[in-house]
Protein backbone atom coordinates (compact mmCIF):
# COMPACT_ATOMS: atom_id res chain seq x y z
CA UNK A 1 0.00 0.00 0.00
CA UNK A 2 2.59 2.39 1.06
CA UNK A 3 4.82 1.38 -2.79
CA UNK A 4 1.38 2.33 -4.48
CA UNK A 5 1.06 5.20 -2.75
CA UNK A 6 4.34 7.11 -3.10
CA UNK A 7 4.78 6.07 -6.96
CA UNK A 8 0.98 7.67 -7.11
CA UNK A 9 1.91 11.05 -5.00
CA UNK A 10 4.87 11.46 -7.14
CA UNK A 11 2.87 10.78 -10.43
CA UNK A 12 0.25 13.74 -9.16
CA UNK A 13 3.27 15.71 -8.33
CA UNK A 14 4.78 15.22 -11.62
CA UNK A 15 2.38 15.96 -13.59
CA UNK A 16 1.03 19.09 -11.62
CA UNK A 17 4.85 20.96 -12.20
CA UNK A 18 4.25 20.00 -15.94
CA UNK A 19 0.91 22.09 -15.97
CA UNK A 20 2.01 24.65 -13.84
CA UNK A 21 5.08 25.18 -16.51
CA UNK A 22 2.56 25.12 -19.57
CA UNK A 23 0.70 28.28 -17.59
CA UNK A 24 3.60 29.94 -16.77
CA UNK A 25 4.86 29.89 -20.46
CA UNK A 26 1.31 30.94 -21.59
CA UNK A 27 1.26 33.59 -18.98
CA UNK A 28 4.45 34.84 -19.67
CA UNK A 29 3.57 35.13 -23.68
CA UNK A 30 0.59 37.12 -22.60
CA UNK A 31 2.71 39.89 -21.36
CA UNK A 32 3.99 40.46 -24.73
CA UNK A 33 1.84 38.77 -27.57
CA UNK A 34 -1.23 39.40 -29.20
CA UNK A 35 -4.69 37.86 -28.57
CA UNK A 36 -4.87 37.24 -32.56
CA UNK A 37 -1.85 37.25 -35.23
CA UNK A 38 -2.69 37.90 -38.49
CA UNK A 39 0.53 36.52 -40.73
CA UNK A 40 1.05 35.46 -44.54
CA UNK A 41 0.57 31.85 -45.22
CA UNK A 42 3.08 31.64 -47.87
CA UNK A 43 5.88 34.97 -47.65
CA UNK A 44 7.27 37.34 -45.28
CA UNK A 45 5.38 40.22 -45.91
CA UNK A 46 2.20 41.83 -47.47
CA UNK A 47 -0.21 44.68 -47.64
CA UNK A 48 -3.87 43.92 -46.59
CA UNK A 49 -6.12 46.87 -48.00
CA UNK A 50 -7.31 49.66 -46.09
CA UNK A 51 -11.55 47.74 -46.69
CA UNK A 52 -9.74 44.39 -44.75
CA UNK A 53 -8.44 46.72 -42.07
CA UNK A 54 -11.54 48.86 -41.34
CA UNK A 55 -13.85 45.44 -41.45
CA UNK A 56 -11.50 43.61 -38.72
CA UNK A 57 -11.39 46.73 -36.88
CA UNK A 58 -14.87 47.24 -36.27
CA UNK A 59 -15.83 43.90 -35.35
CA UNK A 60 -17.33 43.48 -32.55
CA UNK A 61 -15.04 42.49 -29.36
CA UNK A 62 -11.68 44.28 -31.37
CA UNK A 63 -10.21 46.76 -29.06
CA UNK A 64 -7.17 47.64 -31.78
CA UNK A 65 -5.13 46.05 -34.69
CA UNK A 66 -1.47 47.32 -34.78
CA UNK A 67 0.16 46.82 -37.77
CA UNK A 68 3.95 45.19 -37.28
CA UNK A 69 7.02 45.15 -39.77
CA UNK A 70 9.45 43.37 -38.03
CA UNK A 71 13.10 41.70 -38.91
CA UNK A 72 16.55 41.12 -37.91
CA UNK A 73 19.03 44.21 -38.25
CA UNK A 74 22.67 45.04 -36.90
CA UNK A 75 22.99 47.87 -34.82
CA UNK A 76 26.26 49.41 -33.41
CA UNK A 77 27.41 51.70 -30.86
CA UNK A 78 30.74 52.57 -29.66
CA UNK A 79 32.48 49.70 -31.73
CA UNK A 80 30.30 47.61 -30.39
CA UNK A 81 27.47 45.60 -32.76
CA UNK A 82 24.75 43.48 -32.24
CA UNK A 83 22.27 41.22 -34.27
CA UNK A 84 18.55 42.18 -32.58
CA UNK A 85 14.81 41.64 -33.78
CA UNK A 86 13.54 44.94 -34.86
CA UNK A 87 10.24 45.49 -34.81
CA UNK A 88 8.62 48.54 -35.77
CA UNK A 89 4.70 49.84 -34.34
CA UNK A 90 2.67 52.60 -35.00
CA UNK A 91 1.19 54.74 -32.24
CA UNK A 92 -1.87 52.54 -31.87
CA UNK A 93 0.74 49.73 -30.39
CA UNK A 94 1.38 52.34 -27.42
CA UNK A 95 -2.27 53.36 -26.90
CA UNK A 96 -3.17 49.95 -26.44
CA UNK A 97 -0.75 49.77 -23.37
CA UNK A 98 1.18 46.58 -24.51
CA UNK A 99 4.50 46.40 -22.13
CA UNK A 100 3.99 49.29 -20.69
CA UNK A 101 4.33 47.73 -17.82
CA UNK A 102 7.42 46.10 -18.43
CA UNK A 103 9.22 49.39 -18.97
CA UNK A 104 11.88 49.29 -16.07
CA UNK A 105 13.63 52.42 -16.95
CA UNK A 106 13.33 55.62 -18.90
CA UNK A 107 10.25 56.43 -20.54
CA UNK A 108 7.59 54.50 -22.59
CA UNK A 109 7.71 55.94 -25.75
CA UNK A 110 8.75 55.86 -29.29
CA UNK A 111 9.06 58.53 -31.66
CA UNK A 112 10.73 59.00 -35.12
CA UNK A 113 11.37 62.29 -37.07
CA UNK A 114 15.19 64.07 -36.81
CA UNK A 115 16.00 62.49 -33.35
CA UNK A 116 13.90 58.62 -33.16
CA UNK A 117 13.35 57.32 -29.94
CA UNK A 118 13.08 53.23 -29.32
CA UNK A 119 12.13 50.95 -26.50
CA UNK A 120 15.11 48.60 -26.40
CA UNK A 121 15.18 44.80 -24.40
CA UNK A 122 17.39 45.24 -21.02
CA UNK A 123 19.90 42.69 -22.17
CA UNK A 124 20.34 44.71 -25.66
CA UNK A 125 20.78 47.89 -23.34
CA UNK A 126 23.51 46.36 -21.27
CA UNK A 127 25.24 44.33 -23.74
CA UNK A 128 25.92 47.61 -26.12
CA UNK A 129 26.24 49.51 -22.73
CA UNK A 130 23.63 51.83 -23.94
CA UNK A 131 23.10 55.07 -21.75
CA UNK A 132 20.44 57.73 -21.55
CA UNK A 133 22.75 60.37 -20.54
CA UNK A 134 24.46 60.34 -24.14
CA UNK A 135 22.49 62.55 -26.36
CA UNK A 136 25.54 63.06 -28.68
CA UNK A 137 25.70 59.29 -29.96
CA UNK A 138 23.13 57.73 -31.53
CA UNK A 139 22.78 54.09 -31.87
CA UNK A 140 23.08 52.99 -35.92
CA UNK A 141 20.61 50.34 -37.17
CA UNK A 142 22.25 48.83 -40.26
CA UNK A 143 19.87 46.15 -43.01
CA UNK A 144 21.07 44.76 -46.00
CA UNK A 145 19.73 46.44 -49.01
CA UNK A 146 18.35 43.49 -51.13
CA UNK A 147 17.68 45.61 -54.68
CA UNK A 148 21.82 46.14 -54.56
CA UNK A 149 22.90 42.80 -53.33
CA UNK A 150 20.87 40.94 -55.79
CA UNK A 151 23.07 42.55 -58.65
CA UNK A 152 25.90 41.94 -56.53
CA UNK A 153 26.59 45.51 -55.77
CA UNK A 154 29.30 45.41 -52.86
CA UNK A 155 29.33 49.27 -52.29
CA UNK A 156 27.79 51.49 -49.69
CA UNK A 157 24.47 51.78 -51.09
CA UNK A 158 24.92 47.54 -50.23
CA UNK A 159 23.54 48.69 -46.96
CA UNK A 160 20.50 50.58 -45.60
CA UNK A 161 21.21 52.60 -42.53
CA UNK A 162 19.44 54.47 -40.15
CA UNK A 163 20.05 55.88 -36.09
CA UNK A 164 17.66 56.06 -32.99
CA UNK A 165 17.97 56.97 -29.18
CA UNK A 166 16.98 54.72 -26.51
CA UNK A 167 13.68 55.81 -24.87
CA UNK A 168 13.02 53.22 -22.61
CA UNK A 169 14.17 49.79 -21.36
CA UNK A 170 11.92 46.20 -21.06
CA UNK A 171 12.39 43.49 -19.23
CA UNK A 172 10.00 41.07 -19.88
CA UNK A 173 11.83 37.23 -20.56
CA UNK A 174 15.36 36.34 -21.46
CA UNK A 175 15.03 35.79 -25.18
CA UNK A 176 12.75 38.70 -25.47
CA UNK A 177 15.38 41.41 -23.57
CA UNK A 178 18.51 39.61 -25.36
CA UNK A 179 17.36 40.61 -28.78
CA UNK A 180 14.34 43.00 -29.05
CA UNK A 181 14.42 46.37 -30.27
CA UNK A 182 10.63 48.13 -30.73
CA UNK A 183 11.21 51.22 -32.96
CA UNK A 184 8.55 53.40 -35.26
CA UNK A 185 6.66 52.03 -38.19
CA UNK A 186 7.72 54.63 -40.33
CA UNK A 187 11.36 54.17 -39.37
CA UNK A 188 11.50 50.48 -39.87
CA UNK A 189 9.83 50.74 -43.49
CA UNK A 190 12.51 53.68 -44.06
CA UNK A 191 15.57 51.34 -42.82
CA UNK A 192 13.83 48.14 -44.51
CA UNK A 193 12.61 49.78 -47.95
CA UNK A 194 9.45 48.19 -48.18
CA UNK A 195 6.69 51.23 -47.29
CA UNK A 196 3.18 49.74 -46.86
CA UNK A 197 4.04 46.13 -46.52
CA UNK A 198 3.53 44.45 -43.29
CA UNK A 199 4.78 41.28 -40.93
CA UNK A 200 2.29 40.56 -39.30
CA UNK A 201 -0.89 42.35 -38.17
CA UNK A 202 -1.68 42.06 -34.13
CA UNK A 203 -4.83 42.11 -32.93
CA UNK A 204 -6.11 43.03 -29.07
CA UNK A 205 -9.63 41.97 -27.80
CA UNK A 206 -11.63 43.49 -25.18
CA UNK A 207 -11.92 41.24 -22.09
CA UNK A 208 -13.88 38.12 -22.00
CA UNK A 209 -14.33 37.77 -25.76
CA UNK A 210 -13.85 34.87 -27.43
CA UNK A 211 -11.05 34.79 -29.57
CA UNK A 212 -11.95 31.85 -31.40
CA UNK A 213 -15.09 33.33 -32.98
CA UNK A 214 -12.80 36.67 -33.73
CA UNK A 215 -10.40 34.24 -35.93
CA UNK A 216 -13.18 32.76 -37.11
CA UNK A 217 -14.66 36.02 -38.60
CA UNK A 218 -11.53 37.91 -39.31
CA UNK A 219 -10.51 34.25 -41.34
CA UNK A 220 -13.50 34.72 -43.73
CA UNK A 221 -12.93 38.67 -44.30
CA UNK A 222 -9.27 37.79 -45.49
CA UNK A 223 -9.73 34.39 -46.83
CA UNK A 224 -7.48 31.33 -47.07
CA UNK A 225 -4.05 33.48 -48.48
CA UNK A 226 -3.39 34.52 -44.62
CA UNK A 227 -3.62 32.60 -41.09
CA UNK A 228 -4.88 34.33 -38.12
CA UNK A 229 -3.61 32.73 -35.06
CA UNK A 230 -4.56 32.80 -31.28
CA UNK A 231 -1.98 33.00 -28.58
CA UNK A 232 -1.19 29.29 -28.03
CA UNK A 233 -1.40 28.90 -31.93
CA UNK A 234 1.82 31.36 -32.32
CA UNK A 235 3.77 28.91 -29.65
CA UNK A 236 1.98 25.98 -30.85
CA UNK A 237 5.58 23.50 -31.22
CA UNK A 238 6.78 24.68 -27.92
CA UNK A 239 3.31 24.25 -26.02
CA UNK A 240 3.40 21.26 -27.65
CA UNK A 241 6.94 19.84 -26.94
CA UNK A 242 5.58 20.41 -23.31
CA UNK A 243 2.49 18.12 -23.78
CA UNK A 244 4.38 15.59 -25.82
CA UNK A 245 7.10 15.41 -22.55
CA UNK A 246 4.99 15.64 -19.87
CA UNK A 247 3.24 12.16 -21.91
CA UNK A 248 6.66 10.45 -21.92
CA UNK A 249 7.16 11.29 -18.19
CA UNK A 250 3.23 9.89 -17.27
CA UNK A 251 4.50 6.81 -19.30
CA UNK A 252 7.83 6.11 -17.83
CA UNK A 253 6.50 6.70 -14.25
CA UNK A 254 3.66 4.54 -15.31
CA UNK A 255 6.18 1.96 -15.76
CA UNK A 256 8.04 2.60 -12.58
CA UNK A 257 5.13 2.08 -10.94
CA UNK A 258 4.47 -1.23 -12.80
CA UNK A 259 7.43 -1.96 -11.43
CA UNK A 260 6.63 -1.11 -8.00
CA UNK A 261 3.01 -3.10 -8.00
CA UNK A 262 5.63 -6.28 -7.65
CA UNK A 263 5.64 -5.82 -4.70
CA UNK A 264 1.56 -6.34 -4.64
CA UNK A 265 2.37 -9.45 -6.70
CA UNK A 266 4.63 -10.71 -3.82
CA UNK A 267 2.65 -9.71 -0.58
CA UNK A 268 -0.49 -11.86 -2.14
CA UNK A 269 1.77 -14.55 -3.02
CA UNK A 270 2.74 -14.83 0.48
CA UNK A 271 -0.64 -14.82 1.56
CA UNK A 272 -1.70 -17.36 -0.54
CA UNK A 273 0.85 -19.72 0.78
CA UNK A 274 -0.01 -18.46 4.41
CA UNK A 275 -3.65 -18.71 3.98
CA UNK A 276 -2.93 -22.17 2.26
CA UNK A 277 -4.80 -24.37 5.19
CA UNK A 278 -7.33 -22.41 5.84
CA UNK A 279 -8.34 -22.11 1.91
CA UNK A 280 -8.77 -26.01 2.48
CA UNK A 281 -10.96 -25.18 5.24
CA UNK A 282 -12.89 -22.74 3.40
CA UNK A 283 -13.44 -25.20 0.56
CA UNK A 284 -14.55 -27.99 2.46
CA UNK A 285 -16.95 -25.56 3.76
CA UNK A 286 -18.42 -25.54 0.19
CA UNK A 287 -16.37 -22.20 -0.69
CA UNK A 288 -16.34 -22.23 -4.59
CA UNK A 289 -13.63 -21.48 -6.91
CA UNK A 290 -15.09 -18.32 -8.18
CA UNK A 291 -15.41 -17.33 -4.51
CA UNK A 292 -11.97 -17.74 -3.62
CA UNK A 293 -10.49 -16.10 -6.85
CA UNK A 294 -12.92 -12.90 -5.74
CA UNK A 295 -11.42 -13.07 -2.26
CA UNK A 296 -8.14 -12.23 -3.39
CA UNK A 297 -8.99 -9.92 -6.30
CA UNK A 298 -10.76 -7.98 -3.40
CA UNK A 299 -7.54 -8.21 -1.58
CA UNK A 300 -5.34 -6.94 -4.27
CA UNK A 301 -7.90 -4.04 -4.71
CA UNK A 302 -8.20 -2.83 -0.99
CA UNK A 303 -4.82 -2.44 -0.66
CA UNK A 304 -4.03 -0.67 -4.44
CA UNK A 305 -7.37 1.45 -3.82
CA UNK A 306 -5.90 2.69 -0.26
CA UNK A 307 -2.60 3.17 -1.46
CA UNK A 308 -3.96 5.41 -4.09
CA UNK A 309 -6.58 6.97 -2.29
CA UNK A 310 -3.58 8.02 0.27
CA UNK A 311 -0.82 8.99 -2.19
CA UNK A 312 -3.59 11.17 -4.19
CA UNK A 313 -4.19 12.86 -0.99
CA UNK A 314 -0.70 13.56 -0.04
CA UNK A 315 0.11 14.75 -3.93
CA UNK A 316 -3.03 17.27 -3.40
CA UNK A 317 -1.68 18.19 0.08
CA UNK A 318 1.98 18.33 -1.17
CA UNK A 319 1.33 20.54 -4.47
CA UNK A 320 -0.98 22.85 -2.51
CA UNK A 321 1.74 23.72 0.24
CA UNK A 322 4.15 23.96 -2.83
CA UNK A 323 1.60 26.50 -4.70
CA UNK A 324 0.86 28.47 -1.57
CA UNK A 325 4.33 28.73 0.05
CA UNK A 326 6.79 27.93 -2.74
CA UNK A 327 8.87 25.23 -0.46
CA UNK A 328 10.80 23.80 -3.14
CA UNK A 329 13.08 26.79 -5.32
CA UNK A 330 14.64 26.30 -8.36
CA UNK A 331 17.97 26.93 -7.45
CA UNK A 332 18.25 29.67 -10.38
CA UNK A 333 19.81 32.62 -9.50
CA UNK A 334 17.41 35.73 -11.20
CA UNK A 335 14.89 33.15 -12.66
CA UNK A 336 11.51 35.16 -13.26
CA UNK A 337 10.05 32.42 -10.86
CA UNK A 338 11.77 31.47 -7.22
CA UNK A 339 9.96 27.94 -7.14
CA UNK A 340 8.10 24.74 -9.05
CA UNK A 341 5.02 26.47 -10.48
CA UNK A 342 2.30 24.02 -9.41
CA UNK A 343 -1.07 23.75 -11.25
CA UNK A 344 -3.25 20.49 -10.62
CA UNK A 345 -5.54 19.52 -13.11
CA UNK A 346 -8.68 16.75 -12.30
CA UNK A 347 -8.10 14.88 -15.41
CA UNK A 348 -4.44 13.97 -13.59
CA UNK A 349 -6.16 12.52 -10.77
CA UNK A 350 -8.58 10.67 -12.87
CA UNK A 351 -5.80 9.11 -15.48
CA UNK A 352 -3.58 8.55 -12.20
CA UNK A 353 -6.47 6.46 -10.78
CA UNK A 354 -6.49 4.47 -14.45
CA UNK A 355 -3.93 3.60 -14.76
CA UNK A 356 -3.51 2.50 -11.01
CA UNK A 357 -6.46 0.39 -11.44
CA UNK A 358 -5.15 -1.20 -14.12
CA UNK A 359 -2.00 -2.12 -13.41
CA UNK A 360 -2.56 -3.49 -9.91
CA UNK A 361 -5.71 -4.99 -11.35
CA UNK A 362 -3.09 -6.93 -13.65
CA UNK A 363 -0.54 -7.25 -10.33
CA UNK A 364 -3.50 -9.31 -8.29
CA UNK A 365 -4.61 -11.67 -11.51
CA UNK A 366 -1.58 -14.06 -11.40
CA UNK A 367 -1.81 -14.54 -7.37
CA UNK A 368 -5.55 -15.47 -7.44
CA UNK A 369 -5.46 -17.80 -9.69
CA UNK A 370 -2.57 -19.53 -8.29
CA UNK A 371 -4.45 -19.52 -4.89
CA UNK A 372 -7.10 -21.37 -6.92
CA UNK A 373 -5.32 -23.69 -8.71
CA UNK A 374 -3.04 -24.65 -5.40
CA UNK A 375 -6.21 -24.69 -3.40
CA UNK A 376 -8.34 -27.12 -5.65
CA UNK A 377 -5.74 -28.97 -7.29
CA UNK A 378 -4.06 -30.45 -4.11
CA UNK A 379 -7.22 -31.21 -2.43
CA UNK A 380 -8.09 -33.57 -5.77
Amino acid sequence: MISVGVEVMALVLILSVFNGLEEFQKGLFNTFDPDLKIVQAKGDRFQLTATQVKSISQLSGVKFVNPILEDQGLIRFQQKQLVVRMKGVDPSYLSAGRLKNQVVEGDYFIESGEHPFALVGIGVFLAMGMSFDNVFEPIEAWYPNHSQLKRAALNENAIRRNFFFPSGVLEVEQNFDNQTVIVPLDWMEELVGVPGYRSAYEIMLAPNTDDQAIKNQIQTILGSTYRVQTRNEQHAILLKAIKIEKLFVFLIMAFVMGIASFTLFYALSLLVLEKRKDLYTLMAMGVSRQQVFRAFIWVGALISFSGAAIGMLLGFVLATIQQQFGVISLGIPNALIEAYPIQMDPWDFIWTALVVILITGLAALFPARKAVQMTFNSFK
